[in-house]
């Protein structure tokens, strides 16, 4: 029986992806401790590398060791979302970052792609407060951190990525107001953009802002964790990424939403194009 077991195993392992096979949450979890490390260092070999390795800021190409990896720091808080179908991770955090020689905190958000054991893709969309005083409360996102985003939903309670980043869309579909959409939103729903929390009546919707979102991508969806993170042109021009959370029930309750300076082209472009 347990030979029996042994085989059925490994012929459901032969019949996945190889990516898959070898992708995993702790594995995944090690390499954005790496990627951490590496800024905190400014040392960007404490990071598995590929060859072929890409880097943008805010929609902006970047050498290896460029940007964030001389000016970013230690990190205060973190939040990780992980894509093992998609070999792919999403972390908002704040950190330490030195400008111009002067201390100060930076809220980021950043995308890492793997393939093979190693980075591919490093998308980092970091606040500032020269650039987004509005959007760049980073010491309102810590008092934040209590909220739990780290509980895994019962199995029976999961989401499909479809499910979560079509209820996603209809959220940026909401500011259209054309006609109005309707994402799943709980009774009660709050967000915070660059740490500023901007939901006070506890109501996630567009609430009449017309504004048209381009570009939009859901690169990373955590199946467990039950969030998934949007990337998109805000308004057309705003480097961004929306994280959605959802509750057992199918309804977002939290969003977070980071910023970076203003990009009028898309921030992840396509090289074929």
């Amino acid at each position: 029986m347990v030979k029996n077991l042994v085989v059925i195993a490994a012929l459901a392992a032969m019949s996945l992806p190889a990516q898959a096979q070898s992708c995993t949450r702790d594995g995944l979890k090690a390499m954005i401790a790496n990627y951490f490390k590496a800024v905190e260092t400014h040392d960007i070999s404490a990071l598995p590398t590929a060859a072929n390795l890409r880097i943008t800021e805010n929609g902006q190409v970047m050498k290896p060791g460029e940007g964030f990896f001389k000016s970013g720091g230690a990190v205060h808080l973190e939040r990780d979302l992980i894509d093992t179908e998609r070999c792919g991770t999403v972390t908002e955090a704040v950190t330490d970052e030195t400008i111009n020689s002067s201390p100060t905190l930076a809220i980021v958000a950043v995308r890492l792609k793997v393939d093979d054991g190693k980075v591919s893709e490093i998308e980092t969309i970091v606040t500032r407060e020269a650039e987004m005083k509005r959007f760049y409360n980073p010491q309102a996102l810590l008092e934040t951190k209590d909220q739990d985003w780290t509980t895994p939903l019962p199995p029976e309670k999961r989401l499909t990525r479809d499910y979560m980043n079509d209820g996603a869309n209809k959220y940026f579909d909401d500011f259209s107001n054309n006609p109005p959409a309707q994402p799943p939103f709980a009774e009660r729903c709050d967000r915070w953009e660059g740490g500023t929390h901007t939901t006070p009546k506890h109501d996630c919707s567009a609430k009449g802002l017309v504004l048209t979102h381009t570009h939009r991508r859901f690169p990373v969806t955590d199946l467990e964790l039950g969030e998934t993170a949007g990337f998109i042109n805000f308004g057309g021009g705003l480097p961004d990424v929306h994280i959605f959370k959802y509750n057992a029930d199918g309804k977002i309750y939290l969003i977070n939403a980071v910023f970076g300076g203003r990009q009028p082209n898309e921030i992840w472009p396509d090289e074929k194009k």
